[in-house]
C-alpha cells in the first residue's frame, strides 16, 4: 500500500484529537504498557517480525525521550487497527535530530533522520546500539513492505523495496511512524 500525503495528514489530525481528548486506548504512557499492546498484536495476527519492527520503533519512544511536548500525552502512540491494515506509532518527544545531537552534530533533521536509518548511531552513547532503525529500514525494504517516517520536517520512505529521504512541507513534533505489511 502506498501512503500517500492524504493519508499521513489523516493520521497526524487523528493523532492530534487522541492527544487532546487523552484516549488511552491508543497512548501508552509506560513501557510495560507498550509491551502488552504488541503482546495482543502478536497473539491476534501471528506476525512476529512485524511485531519486532513496531517494537523497535515503539521502544525508542522509551529509550530516548526524557522531555515531550507539554500539550501531549506522554509515552507512544500505537494504533494497529487504523485503515487498511495500517500500523501507525508516534511520540511527542525530541526527536531524531535531538537524540542523535547527543553524538553527532547534524544541520538539518534530513542529516540526521538520514544518519539514523543508515549508520550504527545512537544518541545513548557510550552504549554499543544504534542498529535499531536499520534493522527496520532492512526488513522493510527486503519485504516490500511500506514505512513512511518522519520526524521535524524529515521523512524516510521506503516502498517496492526502495529507500528514499526527502523534506516535508509540515513539521512533526517527535517520531511519527506509518507501517503497511502488505506487499507492494
Amino acid at each position: 500500500m502506498t501512503i500517500t500525503e492524504e493519508i499521513v495528514l489523516n493520521i497526524i489530525e487523528n493523532i492530534e484529537k487522541d492527544s487532546h481528548e487523552k484516549n488511552m486506548d491508543y497512548f501508552c504512557i509506560s513501557r510495560d504498557i507498550f509491551q502488552a499492546r504488541v503482546e495482543t498484536f502478536v497473539n491476534r495476527t501471528n506476525r512476529y517480525l512485524e511485531s519486532a519492527i513496531i517494537g523497535e520503533i515503539g521502544n525508542n519512544t522509551f529509550d530516548h525521550n526524557w522531555d515531550f511536548d507539554k500539550e501531549h500525552v506522554r509515552g507512544t502512540y500505537f494504533n494497529y487497527e487504523f485503515i487498511n491494515g495500517i500500523v501507525v506509532l508516534a511520540d511527542f518527544g525530541r526527536g531524531i535530530r535531538e537524540s542523535l545531537s547527543l553524538v553527532k552534530k547534524f544541520d538539518n533533521d534530513l542529516e540526521a533522520l538520514k544518519s539514523a536509518f543508515t549508520e550504527e548511531i545512537s544518541g545513548r552513547a557510550p552504549e554499543q546500539r544504534g542498529n535499531g532503525l536499520k534493522f527496520v529500514a532492512e526488513n522493510m525494504i527486503n519485504n516490500k513492505w511500506s514505512l513512511y517516517f518522519q520526524s521535524g520536517d524529515a521523512c524516510c520512505v521506503i516502498e517496492n523495496g526502495d529507500i528514499s529521504f526527502i523534506k516535508s512541507k509540515i513539521s512533526v513534533i517527535g517520531c511519527l511512524a506509518i507501517l503497511s505489511f502488505m506487499e507492494c
